[in-house]
């Protein structure tokens, strides 16, 4: 499918969208954010026990109330341990087994624009057969380079703005990892100020659940893929 170059909306009509998408789904992005913060949370735990780290950690508890530079100066000396590397690696595969559960927003709000009914296994459509694999394996990819890339900051948001759209590219148009990269830059390219001034706002919405109590994240959270196919729609122009 060809990109269509026809003009594309300003910020306004494209914030108007997001929210439109994100309100007609909010049981979703609730279901959603259950699922992604709980097996996110067992999943963290269940890896710092396995590979020892919960035991190192409670020798030195107590000092986080009577020395806290000893603590801090533990707790280095914790993150050289190998076990704490074998931590790291497989909390990069807890979050690339967890991520495919954004390809279902996806899936549910181009249901939306085509009128058809949704249903809660929408949710699931990340990992229905070779799908799980592929987007599994682009998160690693993606989780992988952006911890390195994160080292400077700056490289970090590069990497988020120049694969901003690769998750609906592959999913949508069934291109490959790379391919799905370079047709997000190209995407990004288009019209960078209205992405970037769309992706601030949905950046602090998602955030500004965390002022109300904490448990307003659940329903702001999920915005931020609202925001990404609302800017996708529009830019690649698939359903009109």
């Amino acid at each position: 499918m060809e990109n269509n170059t026809g003009r594309i909306a300003g910020t306004e009509q494209i914030l108007k969208t997001a929210f439109a998408y994100w309100n007609k789904t909010l049981l979703y992005q609730i279901i959603y954010s259950l699922i992604y913060f709980i097996v996110f949370f067992i999943g963290y735990v269940y890896l710092f026990k396995y590979f020892g780290l919960w035991d190192e950690f409670a020798k030195y508890s107590d000092l986080v109330r009577t020395d806290l530079p000893a603590f801090n100066q533990k707790m280095e000396e914790i993150a050289r341990l190998p076990q704490a590397r074998n931590f790291g690696l497989g909390f990069f595969f807890l979050l690339a087994f967890i991520n495919p559960l954004n390809v279902g927003l996806y899936r549910i709000y181009r249901k939306i624009d085509l009128g058809e009914q949704l249903e809660l296994n929408d949710l699931f459509a990340g990992y229905r057969g070779w799908d799980f694999f592929k987007f599994f394996g682009f998160y690693l990819f993606w989780i992988i380079i952006f911890g390195y890339a994160n080292a400077t900051i700056v490289l970090g948001v590069v990497w988020i703005f120049v694969t901003l759209f690769s998750v609906p590219l592959l999913y949508f148009r069934s291109v490959n990892t790379f391919e799905g990269i370079k047709l997000s830059t190209t995407g990004l390219g288009r019209k960078f100020t209205v992405v970037l001034t769309c992706v601030l706002v949905a950046t602090l919405f998602s955030l500004s659940g965390l002022l109300l109590f904490g448990f307003g994240f659940l329903l702001t959270f999920p915005f931020w893929h609202a925001m990404i196919y609302a800017l996708y729609q529009n830019i690649y122009k698939e359903v009109e």
